[in-house]
């Protein structure tokens, strides 16, 4: 019989990895060698293994400091047909050694844990840094007011406006044009999967100004598609950096006759950004938290035990921002938003440990 615990346990475990272990397919794609090298990383970077729990969704591989949350396939001769090992989630800590783990980053950070509302960890929670897309948030934020008020409704279908295409991530920038999709697919998509143009497409039809209205910081809230021009051309970068309001929207005005850019984004580290503090983020996390999008996907943030799992995060060179809201099945609401900001190329698995660490602090309450 199947036995997942068994034979991550086996992976983990002190004698040599067997090549019956996996499948033919799995060798041949990732030699054992290969995994055994995964594995000894894992150990020296996280302490001895300690032993594996099957959960209701991914089996979980305990080390002495952390634990590793695994999807595991086996054939039906018991064989390992398909591993991946998600992020560490370190086991070892404190709220307050993870919150000042973020603090210690190079570069411009901000962490703050709450628990129903009451601030339990934080540095810099009422810093705007540069959040990348968790500033869908706001768009969907707005979208949900227009809603509630009766101006738009989620069923409400708008064709794909070719003029309103943005850059991956994402798919509908492949759509075909005047595809026609409805408000909540194209929430479904801004959030799930951090799609653009779907981002894109909802600020057209709530309108500008009801975005800024939510996230006033960042009036005039540009749309991704003309965030990627004005990044790519260095004299419009530096325009908008040094330009008032009101010379943000003359210099909107200018990008929305110029073509996508197809390259050249991959480094820059600076230029057209959306803003929010740690604590602003929270906000918009609960006031959205109920919203079928996140039923979609967690994001990095393993399912059990919570109840429900809202997360939106955002990476882009030089940013990197992780927010998400949790309820355990008592009730108890949790928010965890940690911010990176800095010139340098980032190492994201700096931020996620720390991240994984405060969230799996909070699983007790």
């Amino acid at each position: 019989m199947s036995d997942p615990a068994a034979a991550l346990s086996r992976v983990f475990g002190p004698a040599p990895l067997s090549p019956d272990l996996f499948t033919p397919a799995f060798r041949a794609a990732a030699p054992p060698d290969q995994v055994a090298l995964l594995v000894a990383g894992l150990i020296q970077a996280h302490g001895r293994f300690t032993g594996v729990t099957a959960g209701a969704s991914v089996v979980i591989v305990h080390l002495a400091n952390a634990d590793v949350p695994a999807d595991i396939a086996l054939d039906a001769a018991g064989r390992i047909a398909g591993l991946r090992l998600r992020a560490a989630e370190p086991t070892g800590g404190t709220l307050q050694d993870y919150v000042h783990a973020v603090a210690a980053l190079p570069g411009r950070t901000a962490v703050l844990v709450t628990t129903d509302g009451r601030r339990r960890g934080e540095h810099r929670a009422d810093e705007p840094l540069a959040v990348g897309s968790a500033f869908k948030l706001a768009i969907l934020r707005a979208v949900a007011l227009a809603v509630d008020g009766g101006v738009l409704a989620w069923d409400q279908v708008v064709p794909l406006d070719p003029a309103r295409r943005s850059l991956p991530s994402g798919i509908l920038q492949d759509w075909p044009e005047d595809a026609p999709v409805t408000l909540a697919t194209l929430a479904n998509l801004m959030i799930s999967v951090s799609d653009n143009t779907a981002a894109d497409a909802l600020i057209h039809v709530v309108g500008r100004n009801a975005v800024e209205t939510v996230s006033p910081r960042n009036a005039p809230f540009p749309t991704t598609r003309e965030a990627f021009i004005a990044k790519a051309d260095p004299a419009l970068r530096t325009e908008w950096q040094s330009a008032s309001p009101a010379g943000r929207r003359t210099l909107l005005d200018r990008i929305a006759a110029l073509p996508l850019p197809m390259s050249g984004l991959e480094t820059v580290t600076a230029g057209v950004e959306w803003y929010a503090t740690a604590a602003e983020l929270c906000v918009l996390l609960d006031a959205t938290c109920h919203l079928p999008p996140f039923r979609i996907s967690p994001g990095p943030v393993r399912p059990e035990p919570w109840s429900l799992v809202a997360y939106k995060g955002g990476a882009e060179p030089g940013v990197l921002n992780l927010s998400a809201l949790m309820v355990s099945p008592a009730g108890i609401k949790h928010c965890v938003v940690a911010t990176w900001n800095d010139d340098a190329p980032l190492k994201a698995e700096r931020l996620m440990g720390p991240f994984q660490g405060l969230l799996h602090g909070l699983q007790a309450d």
